[in-house]
């Protein structure tokens, strides 16, 4: 709990300290995915995609000509589905795993003039810490549902096997994520703004033999509630 206040404090600290930043909100929505999926093939898992969301602050500091940075702290929902190949008996399992991540962002956009606002494109680098995650499991045999169950998402690291302390329901995953952002928008004179985002993680989340990076595409909506030129 330290870490993501420390965290937080560090995100929401970097705009403030210049005089000319401009201080908003965010939110959209994301097609996830896990990747490269060949991972998962030998273990018999095939892999699609997930939706999530994000909502934050954003900020955006006037560095030099038409070049700008905008850092954001936000909560990030990143998703994506998998299962099972059928067996001979015809049984397979679904799974739909959501993960939310606290997630400092940091983009240098590069923001002419274009129309009554501004066109932007950009890069940066991200870095998320997982809060909290859940996992449904869905089974089928002969066609028909057969269980429903849920596993909870702990960020750590697997513990020590213990046949009398076992967590039954519970899966570990590494408590960050990392890797770069590639956006493109546009902003209104009035501070409203809207842009696409897309997503590659350049870490391992999983401790399995089955690596995972995180990824998305996204659209997103803000306003600047303070807006200077």
């Amino acid at each position: 709990m330290k870490k993501i206040i420390l965290f937080i404090l560090l995100a929401t600290g970097i705009a403030p300290a210049y005089a000319q930043t401009s201080i908003g909100v965010i939110g959209g929505y994301n097609l996830s995915f896990v990747y490269p999926d060949v991972n998962w093939e030998p273990w018999n898992y095939k892999v699609s995609y997930g939706t999530g969301w994000r909502a934050g602050l954003v900020a955006d500091q006037h560095l030099w000509k038409n070049f700008y940075l905008q850092p954001q702290v936000i909560f990030n929902q990143k998703s994506y589905n998998y299962s099972t190949i059928a067996d001979i008996y015809d049984t397979h399992y679904e799974y739909k795993r959501r993960l939310l991540y606290l997630e400092l962002q940091a983009h240098l956009l590069y923001k002419p003039k274009i129309g009554n606002g501004r066109l932007f494109l950009g890069a940066g680098p991200y870095i998320g810490r997982g809060v909290s995650g859940r996992e449904r499991v869905e089974g089928y045999q002969d066609g028909r549902h057969s269980s429903l169950d849920y596993n909870i998402i702990k960020y750590k690291k697997y513990p020590p096997f213990n046949s009398d302390h076992s967590e039954l329901g519970v899966d570990y995953m590494k408590p960050y994520d990392v890797g770069i952002n590639l956006l493109g928008g546009y902003e209104l004179k009035n501070g409203l703004f809207f842009n696409v985002i897309y997503s590659l993680g350049t870490n391992n989340t999983s401790y399995t033999v089955v690596r995972s990076y995180n990824g998305y595409l996204g659209i997103s909506v803000g306003y600047f509630l303070k807006k200077f030129s």
